[in-house]
């Protein structure tokens, strides 16, 4: 699987929820949350497109294995949606998969 193939329902089944519970708040809540894992894992690996190869050649559709990451990143924020939280730790099977993808620090070639 990949991120980009990540449907609401597989979503809403980590988070165990149920579609009809939700008010529509609840899930632009959940889409945002959505988009800012996606951002989160961007800036993580510096891998900047998601389903289109960025300048690099890279796209995080290359990497089936961060569809994990995804996903427990995704439930933390929603588990955690108090502004502050007492840990300022990531899943560490998450944090050592995103550092296996992690492009942004290599240095790169001057194309100018």
């Amino acid at each position: 699987m990949k991120i980009s193939e990540i449907t609401q329902d597989l979503i809403l089944s980590q988070l165990r929820e149920n579609v009809t519970a939700l008010n529509e708040a609840d899930l632009a809540y959940i889409n945002a949350l959505k988009e800012a894992t996606i951002a989160y894992i961007k800036d993580w690996t510096g891998i900047k497109e998601v389903s289109t190869p960025d300048e690099n050649g890279r796209m995080l559709d290359d990497y089936e294995d961060l569809v994990y990451p995804f996903m427990a990143i995704m439930s933390f924020m929603y588990d955690n949606r108090q502004m502050t939280v007492e840990r300022d730790k990531i899943n560490p099977v998450a944090a050592s998969t995103l550092d296996l993808h992690s492009f942004n620090l290599i240095p790169s070639e001057d194309k100018t």
